[in-house]
């Protein structure tokens, strides 16, 4: 059985002004801790091709390609030129800034060797993808060298004539303060100018404009302030909002969420090179081990019987026709939306089919009228036991809606005393343990998967994740781009060939209450 291993490497070099970044993609020899243990890879022993460079593991985010890998005696080495997405940008500010500086790889093990320590050494493996991550598995995991990509800004000192030109202008209005600083009378009483209406503006110089405002902000003079008020009209964004301009934030509001909680929950393997369905051999009737009942009798022998279920490959994708002029003119950036969008969607259609096809060949276990929800799950842990002898791993569940088990009833499920039985509120009386604000948690010994993509009728499963296995083409969802220059359009969509294997179709079961 191929594993799916990824570990983190260091990056030697990032250049944002020519989009490359230079590192480390596996050395030779060294024990790595990755997703399956303790990794070792020998020397050639990878296998790589049209290699992308994504962020975190996520192939649907897409950063950049492999340009170029050196295979030496220590390392394999690889050059990644970066798109001009705007995600990409981002990568290499962060990488430049030493914020994400370090490298992931995920590998395909075809052929490995276990020492007594657990180690596992790699022999031969293909390359899937390289990840941009924020934390390497090597301290040294940093980028070592930066190139600028712009000059730094820098602010010019005032040249000597700047300065003259200045001091001249300071003089000046010195000037004209004092020139205008009223005469002290202390026989005249002061009183008020008051005006209905604002002053005759008629002959007012720019001059004469300049001396009233002096006189408004030195002397408070209420003739003066009158004249700046009426010479001054106000405007405000609602008399002139053709100039105020209304900004589009670089954020577009969509569900963003590319799960796939149930495919991720079994076991995942690459699809066969070819073909529109494939076979996999199943053991129908074992072979017989019995007792000797007296020496030299004849032992117990059972024909075995071995044959083979049939796996179809299913199609899935989408496509739109863009504008060349919405792809080049578009900010924030339509096509990076799209395909964000269509991926999406790629993950929900997939998982949704792939619990479709599970629900129609489960089986179901009704727990006890006493026990409740707590019981029916126990019955459906015990039963799906005994289909394969191999102890379930998962309860998945709904978030909400109909159906005896849901997220929201095992929250909601309390003892008699009114404690929670398995929110983490009280942990001391937990029948299991799901971490408030968050769909994780475990739920009588079993990992909680909480699937928004299960069907508003679904009730929740207890299973096994060897029970099933998904298939997938590599990389998918592949990106589609073909230019029609008659219409200037790009037609752009993904798809991906999937499979679904039930090989111990009964060992998920679907669990119900039954009635008081």
């Amino acid at each position: 059985m191929n594993k799916y291993v990824t570990f983190s490497t260091d990056i030697t070099a990032a250049d944002p002004e020519r989009r490359t970044i230079v590192g480390t993609v596996v050395p030779y020899g060294a024990v790595g801790n990755t997703s399956l243990g303790s990794v070792r890879f020998e020397q050639g022993s990878l296998d790589y091709g049209d290699v992308k460079l994504v962020l975190e593991h996520d192939m649907k985010r897409p950063i950049g390609k492999a340009t170029n890998f050196v295979d030496g005696p220590e390392r394999l080495v690889g050059s990644f030129r970066l798109s001009q997405t705007t995600a990409a940008s981002d990568a290499l500010v962060e990488a430049s800034d030493g914020l994400r500086d370090g490298l992931s790889v995920g590998a395909n093990i075809l052929e490995h060797t276990i020492d007594d320590s657990g180690v596992i050494t790699v022999t031969a493996a293909e390359l899937v993808e390289v990840s941009l991550v924020h934390s390497p598995a090597f301290t040294d995991a940093v980028v070592s060298q930066v190139a600028a990509s712009a000059e730094e800004e820098t602010t010019p000192e005032p040249s000597e004539e700047d300065v003259m030109e200045n001091e001249t202008t300071e003089v000046a209005a010195a000037e004209v303060v004092a020139s205008e600083e009223p005469k002290v009378e202390a026989a005249k009483p002061s009183m008020p100018y008051i005006t209905a209406q604002p002053r005759d503006l008629d002959g007012l110089t720019a001059g004469g404009m300049l001396r009233h405002q002096l006189r408004a902000q030195l002397f408070s003079d209420h003739d003066s302030a009158t004249v700046v008020k009426a010479a001054l009209a106000e405007q405000t964004t609602s008399t002139d909002g053709g100039v105020v301009p209304v900004p589009l934030l670089r954020e577009i509001i969509a569900l963003v969420d590319n799960n796939r909680p149930f495919i991720d929950a079994i076991d995942r393997q690459p699809l066969p090179a070819s073909g529109m369905s494939f076979r996999i051999p199943k053991v129908t009737t074992s072979v017989s081990v019995a007792e000797q009942t007296t020496q030299m009798s004849e032992l117990d022998s059972t024909e075995g019987d071995i044959d083979d279920i049939t796996v179809n490959v299913e199609t899935f994708g989408g496509a739109n026709k863009v504008s060349r002029q919405l792809i080049d003119r578009s900010d924030p950036s339509y096509f990076d939306e799209l395909l964000r969008q269509l991926a999406r969607q790629y993950a929900i259609a997939t998982d949704t089919w792939a619990i479709t096809t599970m629900k129609a060949g489960d089986a179901g276990s009704e727990g006890l009228n006493a026990d409740g929800i707590y019981g029916a799950i126990v019955k459906g842990i015990a039963d799906s036991y005994g289909v394969m002898r191999f102890s379930p791993d998962t309860l998945m569940v709904k978030p909400d809606g109909t159906g005896d088990v849901t997220w929201a009833k095992l929250l909601n499920e309390v003892d008699s005393s009114g404690r929670p039985l398995f929110s983490s509120a009280v942990p001391q009386n937990a029948a299991g343990l799901i971490s408030q604000g968050s769909t994780g948690g475990t739920v009588a010994g079993l990992n909680l998967v909480v699937n928004p993509n299960m069907g508003t009728n679904a009730e929740a499963n207890v299973f096994p994740s060897a029970f099933a296995t998904f298939y997938e083409s590599a990389g998918a969802p592949v990106r589609i781009e073909v230019s029609n220059v008659d219409n200037l359009s790009v037609d752009v969509g993904v798809y991906g060939y999937v499979a679904l294997a039930l090989k111990f179709a009964t060992a998920s079961r679907e669990i119900t209450v039954a009635a008081a």
